[in-house]
């Protein structure tokens, strides 16, 4: 009788084949949005991969569970006869910092964004989780109520972490893979052919019989695990709606008074002359989209007394800025946003955000900002304008500061708003959830037009 491999269930390869294709999908995408954060990228695909890669993680974590206790419940096929006791161990060594790993980085992960603290911004930044917009994930130990301190030092410690398990993850799945490899076309055993579905180990001559059950859950199972990879992969390259960036071209120009400098005189008998009065000049900026935001956030009761904040943008949207900081009065700013943009990571609440209810979309796509009041305010400014939402009228004032460091430019300014003012969710089933305040940030961002 010809020699058969023995070969893992079906349900472990398809737990085995899920858990690594996450893995591998996710590092790369966690360290693009890590560089991304660090060069200031605020754009509604960074903030949508962010959510993407905490729903994929805590999959992974799910899923590392259940493969562990697969695993413990069911033993392996045995290794090969011809193996050393060295190697031995050294197989049992990888399989179980594997299971280490892939619950560890999950975990890890889980912890930082439970902080809410950016290590980037060394700030508080309270992004509610949510599992693919289904439900929110609650914060490991309420730290996300603990003191800035804790919270800062916790983030710190989680995302380095978080990031080496990273790379020791990628390095023992080359180590996996090489000595996989070795094991069939060097040793010639059946190593390999335990886990991939539909090889022969080299010393089986016929294929192995038919088992219709087995096939029906690897078949099922390997299928959704590439329609899930392309599903993320989508998501994460499209974005859909709320991940485009504004569909026109901000503008930024600022009047700039060049320094001026007094020369020393020629000789200790000439008197020096008045130096001449500066002049001012328009500069054009060149607003990079990517790294400037308009957010909101607000509060959500879940109904025990449990409050959370939910931050949200709007993706689409245009500003065109004039300021001279000598002469206020010839300052001018206009806002126009796409209110349909706007979403929070959660589907449900996109949806219902664009409903008559609230922004009333159809009816009512943008919304404006308009002010041509500017004034001093301590170390910065305030622009006193009328914001219209839905055709309802209020007078608001911004405040801002203006950063210019060499050809860099930042603009931010942040102000709170009464939704009720704009008759933004009044008379709607499960608005008393919702904080009547919410809180407006804008950031522009831009380099100076060569």
């Amino acid at each position: 009788m010809a020699a058969r491999a023995q070969r893992y269930a079906a349900v472990a390869i398809v737990l085995h084949w899920a858990i690594a294709a996450a893995i591998l999908f996710m590092i790369p995408m966690g360290l693009w949005m890590h560089e991304s954060a660090e060069h200031g990228d605020v754009s509604a695909n960074i903030f949508r991969a962010y959510q993407l890669h905490k729903s994929i993680g805590l999959t992974v974590l799910a899923l590392s569970l259940v493969r562990l206790a697969w695993r413990l419940l069911n033993p392996p096929p045995p290794m090969p006869e011809h193996m050393p006791a060295w190697e031995r161990f050294v197989a049992k060594a990888t399989h179980w910092a594997f299971y280490a790993l892939m619950i560890g980085m999950p975990l890890s992960g889980w912890l930082y964004v439970s902080t809410g603290w950016s290590v980037h911004d060394e700030a508080p930044l309270p992004v509610a989780t949510h599992w693919f917009g289904l439900f929110q994930v609650p914060a490991i130990f309420g730290l996300n109520q603990a003191d800035l301190g804790v919270r800062e030092a916790t983030a710190g410690a989680a995302l380095r972490t978080h990031a080496l398990l990273a790379y020791a993850a990628l390095g023992l799945a080359a180590l996996h893979v090489l000595a996989a490899l070795k094991h069939h076309f060097f040793d010639k055993d059946e190593v390999l052919a335990h886990m991939v579905p539909g090889l022969r180990a080299p010393f089986e001559k016929e294929p192995a019989p038919k088992n219709l059950a087995r096939l029906a859950v690897l078949g099922a199972g390997l299928s959704l695990v590439v329609v899930a990879l392309v599903a993320a992969s989508l998501t994460l390259v499209s974005g859909g709606p709320a991940a485009t960036s504004p569909q026109a071209q901000s503008s930024f120009e600022v009047v700039e008074t060049p320094a001026t400098t007094t020369e020393t005189p020629a000789t200790t008998t000439q008197t020096p002359e008045t130096p001449p009065a500066a002049t001012t000049q328009a500069n054009v900026w060149r607003v990079d989209a990517a790294r400037s935001s308009i957010a909101f956030a607000f509060s959500m009761d879940d109904g025990a007394g449990n409050a959370s904040r939910i931050d949200g943008r709007f993706a689409r949207w245009r500003a065109d800025i004039r300021f001279d900081p000598n002469d206020l009065d010839t300052s001018a700013v206009a806002v126009t946003i796409e209110t349909g943009s706007a979403s929070d990571g959660v589907a449900s609440h996109d949806a219902f955000m664009r409903e008559p209810g609230w922004f009333d979309v159809e009816a009512q796509p943008t919304a404006t900002f308009r002010a041509t009041d500017f004034r001093h305010r301590g170390d910065g400014y305030e622009a006193r304008g009328e914001l219209t939402i839905k055709g309802h009228r209020r007078n608001v004032t911004l405040p801002f500061d203006l950063t210019i460091t060499g050809d860099n430019a930042v603009m931010t300014g942040a102000v709170a708003i009464n939704r009720a003012d704009f008759d933004l969710g009044t008379d709607v089933e499960g608005s008393e959830m919702i904080s009547d305040s919410v809180d407006v940030t804008i950031r522009v961002q831009a380099s100076r037009s060569s």
